[in-house]
């Protein structure tokens, strides 16, 4: 007769093998995408920075190659929630 600790690690061993079973069979046939692109992304854009507004405001700052800076994207930090919340994008070009 096998005493109490035998008897749990026999348990165990066959939850086990019951388990391996159980994945071995259970994921055949499914197969799993991967929408990622390495080679969709706008070259020219390459650098950003973020920069602080107040209140709960901050925006990205976005360049080029030469670092002359393009666009910012402006968000709002939501304390209650805990949630970033997009503002707006500008042009950064033709602000005046």
């Amino acid at each position: 007769m096998l005493d109490g600790t035998n008897q749990e690690l026999r348990r165990i061993r066959i939850t086990l093998i019951v388990i391996a079973i159980l994945i071995l069979f259970g994921a055949r046939g499914r197969t799993v995408t991967d929408d990622y692109d390495p080679n969709d992304w706008d070259p020219n854009l390459i650098n950003s920075n973020m920069v602080q507004l107040g209140d709960g405001y901050f925006g990205v700052l976005t360049s080029d190659n030469n670092d002359v800076y393009q666009t910012m994207k402006v968000y709002y930090f939501d304390k209650v929630k805990k949630k970033v919340i997009f503002i707006s994008e500008r042009d950064l070009n033709n602000m005046e």
